[in-house]
């Protein structure tokens, strides 16, 4: 990686921000000092100014510039210097594949320097960081095409992420077996049936909240039991509290989609 200054991006005087879009959640600011986590979607972490420490378990510290993770991995990553970029990739705008065909070196399953790692970073470095442009330039070509059966069942999840949905259900409705479909479930979409779920509703309390809903209700709005259910589970999947995100000057870009 090409770790000269690119005419201070990203620098001090800039404001962080995050957006949440159909298809990906990014975050493009300083290193936030997250602990190991698992999110439920593919991952892709950029190092802006320098290269990422990426801690995996298995692998050892890995040095890289660009770090791709499959959705279920564990991972920890730190900034050597500046700001990093992290895109969470939902499996409805790019499958996991889309991404992970861009990098050009792996360890193990997770992949090491993306093949447009340098655009990337000269994306983040505008005055106005556009979300829509960076994914683009993420993801190598169109995403393939899935199982509509599937799908469909995925977009319901997205729309309906209060409601608590069974697979056998599903299944018998699709006249397959439970474990025929919780397995092309996670084929289609390169995570569980049931981690889908929870990032689901992950991305609506954001969304809530930061519309400017109470945190508590909006947990219990997008389907969580509890309010120590959600924290738990944003913990997990992020690597810090939700409270401690909220408050670290992070700009939201929510995009045109409604809180609902």
């Amino acid at each position: 990686m090409d770790t000269d200054p690119l005419s201070d991006i990203c620098g001090s005087a800039r404001t962080p921000v995050a957006w949440v879009r159909a298809g990906h959640v990014g975050y493009v600011g300083p290193d936030l000092g997250v602990e190991p986590h698992s999110p439920s979607v593919a991952m892709l972490s950029v190092g802006l100014h320098g290269p990422l420490l990426v801690h995996t378990g298995a692998h050892g510290r890995i040095s890289t510039g660009s770090f791709f993770a499959p959705a279920r991995t564990t991972q920890r990553l730190v900034a050597t210097e500046g700001w990093i970029l992290a895109l969470f990739v939902e499996p409805a705008g790019a499958p996991a594949t889309a991404i992970a065909d861009e990098m050009t070196a792996s360890v193990g399953v997770f992949g090491l320097d993306h093949r447009r790692e340098r655009e990337l970073v000269e994306l983040c470095s505008a005055e106005s960081v556009d979300p829509d442009r960076i994914y683009a330039r993420a993801v190598a070509g169109p995403a393939p095409v899935t199982d509509p059966r599937i799908e469909e069942v995925a977009g319901t999840i997205r729309d309906y992420p209060d409601r608590t949905f069974r697979a056998d259900q599903i299944a018998a409705n699709m006249g397959l077996s439970t474990t025929h479909f919780l397995r092309l479930f996670t084929q289609q979409y390169g995570t569980s049936f049931r981690g889908y779920q929870r990032w689901s509703r992950i991305v609506r309390t954001v969304r809530n909240v930061v519309a400017g809903h109470d945190l508590t209700r909006a947990a219990i709005d997008a389907g969580f039991a509890t309010p120590s259910h959600f924290s738990e589970t944003f913990r997990d999947m992020i690597g810090l509290s939700a409270t401690d995100m909220l408050r670290a000057g992070i700009r939201f870009d929510l995009g045109t989609a409604p809180a609902a």
